[in-house]
């Protein structure tokens, strides 16, 4: 009997496993887009996206955008779906090595902690299991064609409807933790743009009177969770004496507590004061990070020491 002309007979796991996969960067977009900040952006990620001169916030929302998208093929069309998903997972993977040691790796946003060692066995294991299935035999068709444009206009376009970015200076805002559609908000401290401009200029204006510090100080940006922020502010206690004036600006979150408190030893004296930022939003900026101002003018500015 000629069975030539005969359908390739269904593959209902080889489909739902490209299905789950798709399924998993969903859960991962949905946390990023509804919790995290970019913050949680692998460092290599950043670096790509600040080689296409894009800001940190557009490439958070293109991460975002790219994971719905792939769920939307993935779900409408599982046998064209599987080669970008297992391209995606290798690519996790490679980026997930650079994070090992790390205590998150930012998949689910800074809320979930996630290990890198556990994100990248779980991705390796859906990635085996994609394989296994022999995905590229799986039929042609799946649900109806029109829902793939729907919803990959849906995931390209909702990661900036619901875009949680605060922009500043924005006329009447002090500060409200609420952004598009009632989400706590987040706000960007790109420092390094601030060099050259007037401290009140710069969105700490709007949250401190700037005025009120030293005019001629090395201003630290920190957080009490951060160990690195522990290291140099240690540092600095040792080595600084009064040569210079310190403003230690504190970046405050809503989950500090004593139980995670890093740091204990700052610099002390009449030489230093302290400045704080509310948890009234989500801060964006890898701490600890210094700026040197002259007459209320950054002359210089580091993030990430």
């Amino acid at each position: 009997m000629d069975r030539t002309n005969e359908p390739p007979p269904p593959r209902p796991l080889a489909a739902g496993i490209v299905r789950l996969v798709g399924l998993w960067l969903v859960v991962g977009a949905a946390f990023k887009l509804f919790a995290g900040t970019p913050n949680d952006l692998p460092p290599v990620v950043k670096d790509f996206g600040s080689t296409l001169s894009l800001s940190i916030g557009t490439t958070y929302r293109i991460a975002i955008a790219a994971e719905l998208v792939l769920f939307a093929l993935a779900l409408v069309r599982p046998r064209l779906a599987w080669l970008p998903l297992a391209g995606v997972l290798v690519l996790f993977d490679a980026i997930l090595v650079t994070q090992l040691g790390s205590d998150n790796c930012g998949c689910f946003g800074s809320k979930i902690s996630m290990p890198p060692w556990l994100m990248m066995a779980i991705d390796s294991v859906l990635l085996l299991a994609l394989l296994a299935t022999r995905p590229w035999r799986i039929p042609r068709g799946g649900l109806p064609l029109i829902a793939l444009p729907v919803l990959t206009l849906c995931g390209l376009v909702l990661p900036w409807m619901l875009d949680r970015e605060a922009r500043s200076p924005v006329p009447g805002d002090e500060g409200s933790t609420e952004a598009a559609g009632g989400l706590r908000s987040y706000e960007v401290l790109a420092i390094d743009e601030w060099v050259g401009q007037d401290l009140g200029e710069t969105p700490l204006a709007k949250y401190m009177d700037v005025y009120s510090y030293y005019p001629d100080a090395l201003w630290v940006l920190w957080r009490s969770t951060c160990d690195h922020c522990a290291e140099h502010l240690a540092e600095l206690a040792q080595s600084e004496s009064g040569e210079r004036f310190l403003v230690l600006l504190r970046l405050h979150e809503p989950h500090d507590t004593e139980a995670n408190r890093a740091v204990y030893l700052l610099p002390e004296g009449a030489f230093v004061q302290h400045a704080d930022l509310p948890d009234t939003r989500d801060w964006v900026i890898q701490t600890p990070s210094e700026l040197e101002v002259e007459g209320f003018q950054v002359i210089r500015a580091q993030e990430g020491l």
